[in-house]
C-alpha cells in the first residue's frame, strides 16, 4: 500500500529490520542512487535524445568509431559523453551541419580524436541548446589533438 506522504502524524514507514525501506549496503537508496548509463560502442552509432546522460566508450572497438548526434533542434538540454578507451580513430558529428561549436570554430560539424597514438583517453562533453550542441573537450592523460572539421 503506498504512503501517504501527506500524513504527519505517522512519519516515513520503516521497513523490515527496521532500515528505511530501498537502503541498500552503502546506505543509498537504490531507486535514487545516482549511476552513469556507461555504454560501449564498437561501430558507427546515431545517439538518440533519450541517451541524454549516458557515457559512450568505444571499449572493445578494433576500427574507427563515429558517433552521429541528433538533429540540433531536438538536443535542447542534452548532454553526452563520449570517450576513446581504444586506439582508433572517435568521430563526434553534429547531426545538423554546422551548428557545433568547438575549438575556434562556431560553426563545426564534428570534432575527432584520430592522431595515430593520441586517441586512447580522448573525450568530450557535447551538450546542446537547441540551436547549437557544444564540444567540451576533456583533458587527457596526454594532450590530444582534436580535430575540428567543417564542411
Amino acid at each position: 500500500m503506498p504512503y501517504d506522504s501527506s500524513d504527519q502524524d505517522n512519519g516515513m514507514p520503516i521497513g523490515p529490520g527496521g532500515l528505511l525501506p530501498g537502503l541498500n549496503s552503502a546506505g543509498q537508496i537504490d531507486n535514487i542512487a545516482y549511476k552513469r548509463n556507461v555504454v560501449a560502442k564498437t561501430s558507427a552509432y546515431t545517439v538518440k535524445v533519450t541517451e541524454s546522460g549516458t557515457i559512450f566508450t568505444t571499449q572493445g572497438a578494433t576500427g574507427a568509431v563515429t558517433f552521429t548526434l541528433p538533429a540540433t533542434a531536438n538536443c535542447d538540454g542534452c548532454e553526452w559523453t563520449f570517450y576513446n578507451c581504444e586506439d582508433v580513430d572517435m568521430i563526434v558529428a553534429a547531426g545538423t551541419v554546422d551548428t557545433m561549436t568547438a575549438i575556434n570554430d562556431v560553426a563545426a560539424d564534428s570534432v575527432a580524436f584520430s592522431t595515430t597514438s593520441l586517441q586512447i583517453g580522448g573525450g568530450v562533453i557535447v551538450f546542446g541548446d537547441g540551436t547549437s550542441v557544444h564540444a567540451m573537450i576533456l583533458p587527457g592523460q596526454a594532450i590530444q589533438t582534436v580535430t575540428v572539421a567543417t564542411a
